[in-house]
């Protein structure tokens, strides 16, 4: 039989942890026959051998994605096909912004500013409305936290008046134990794509990248995960550790 997704994920992991096919069989509780069926791409198995067996294999819901998307077309548990789901699914998003704040370390004015400028013709209760719901976000999710990279110029490249509100939102949001804030300082380079990317990671241990585009998010293929990892680690070696970060947002309202 031709392998799959999921044979191979399986046979990758097993390999990795330089067990046999009786072995895994033992630690996980399935049958030696029916691993090897399993990793022949002879069949793939029910949902709990899938998680008995990600588990076994210390694959931190790797092998689980794969199992999912063998078996519906995509690594996403059912539950998180849209961004709201992503969100409340996960404890932890790692976030690179270009050129940006993300969204949901915005203040009301910082945010106002930037629907305005993007959307000149909408009407102000539109404007709230949009503002109330970006800077309402990330208390509407408490178990989530932030690691968030982006220039030190997204900040101060706005009216000064809105550039210290910002700040100081930032600063806030940075002396709680949900967000760490590093910026890029002025003159260096954030090597990242032109949109922002994030990664999230559920509370299962699966990861989900999403990026944004000018029509949307949009979820990308699990196949480019360690790439995406790649990308946000190089951003914030770019950047200034998180004591430093705060240091030069203090610096623009001080």
């Amino acid at each position: 039989m031709p392998p799959t997704l999921f044979s191979a994920a399986l046979t990758k992991f097993r390999e990795l942890a330089g067990l046999t096919q009786l072995q895994l069989a033992g630690r996980s509780g399935t049958a030696h026959s029916s691993v090897n069926r399993w990793e022949n791409g002879g069949s793939l198995p029910k949902r709990d051998n899938a998680e008995s067996l990600d588990a076994a294999l210390d694959a931190n819901g790797e092998l689980l994605a794969a199992w999912r998307r063998s078996t519906t077309g995509t690594g996403l548990p059912e539950w998180a096909r849209t961004l709201d789901a992503i969100e409340r699914g996960a404890r932890h998003l790692s976030i690179a912004a270009p050129s940006l704040v993300p969204g949901y370390l915005q203040c009301e004015e910082y945010a106002r500013f930037v629907f305005a400028s993007g959307q000149p013709f909408a009407e102000s209760d539109e404007l709230d409305r949009l503002t109330n719901l970006r800077c309402q976000r990330l208390r509407d999710l408490p178990q989530l936290s932030i690691t968030a990279v982006f220039p030190l110029s997204a900040v101060a490249g706005v009216p000064t008046a809105i550039a210290q509100q910002q700040a100081r939102y930032l600063v806030e949001w940075a002396d709680t134990d949900r967000v760490a804030v590093h910026v890029v300082p002025s003159g260096s380079t954030m090597p990242v794509p032109t949109s922002p990317l994030m990664l999230f990671r559920l509370r299962s241990g699966e990861q989900v990248v999403t990026s944004d585009y000018a029509d949307g998010s949009v979820t990308l293929d699990p196949d480019t995960h360690e790439r995406m990892g790649t990308l946000f680690t190089t951003a914030l070696a770019a950047s200034l550790p998180g004591d430093l970060s705060v240091a030069a947002l203090k610096d623009i309202y001080s």
